[in-house]
């Protein structure tokens, strides 16, 4: 069976991340270091990804605001 990769590309001094599809989670690796993540956390984390994503784009007394009360 392949494995499902994507790849975000580096971006200033940071490395490119791979993403990699696994059993029960994913895989994010950035040059040497690699973080596990399982099913059960990865809609925390894509919340939590989807609201600091806002932050950089200009709402961030709105991102903090809901990060902060979760």
């Amino acid at each position: 069976m392949s494995e499902a990769k994507w790849e975000i590309t580096a971006a200033g001094r940071a490395e490119a991340i791979v993403i990699t599809m696994a059993v029960r989670g994913i895989h994010l690796t950035q040059g040497e270091t690699r973080v596990e993540v399982v099913k059960e956390q990865l809609g925390e984390l894509s919340d939590k990804l989807y609201f600091l994503d806002m932050a950089f784009q200009g709402d961030a007394e709105t991102a903090v605001e809901v990060l902060c009360a979760r």
